[in-house]
């Protein structure tokens, strides 16, 4: 369990996960992940999410379950334009943003910037993510080692 969340659907602490630039939470029973907006900046292309942050901010949507974070109801609002997305739950108190099973992958990743080949680093040399957002949970430390050296042995 991380700083006592609890998943908005279940009820299940969730548990800490960390990314190379951030961390998020997630359920190990329903598979929900709970991020901060400035993460989501961080990970996923900002077109993406800058208009989402914009229906937050209009109260273009509806009041949701309970943040996992601080309790307040969250703003239950279209994760895209598109009409066949999901919609997601945003805290405009926390700046959280809950995730069910699945909806995370519908968000377009962020371009990853080219460097010029003169400072590139050789690929064996470059550090791999701890865990990726749409990875199951890891909730013992064997699996933790085996994703572990997964990541370093290829």
């Amino acid at each position: 369990m991380a700083d006592g969340f609890t998943c908005p659907v279940c009820g299940t602490p969730l548990e800490q996960m960390r990314l190379e630039h951030g961390v998020f939470w997630a359920c190990p029973k329903c598979g929900g992940r709970a991020l901060s907006v400035e993460l989501l900046r961080r990970t996923f292309a900002r077109e993406a999410i800058n208009p989402l942050w914009l229906r937050v901010l209009n109260g273009a949507g509806h009041p949701g379950r309970n943040c996992p974070c601080c309790g307040h109801a969250m703003l239950e609002v279209d994760l895209t334009e598109k009409p066949e997305t999901p919609a997601v739950e945003v805290c405009r108190l926390c700046h959280f943003v809950w995730f069910d099973a699945r909806e995370i992958g519908e968000l377009p990743p962020r371009a990853i910037p080219v460097e010029p080949s003169a400072t590139r680093k050789p690929l064996a040399l470059v550090p791999r993510p701890l865990h990726r957002l749409d990875d199951p949970p890891l909730t013992e430390w064997w699996q933790q080692l085996i994703h572990f050296l997964r990541q370093w042995i290829g």
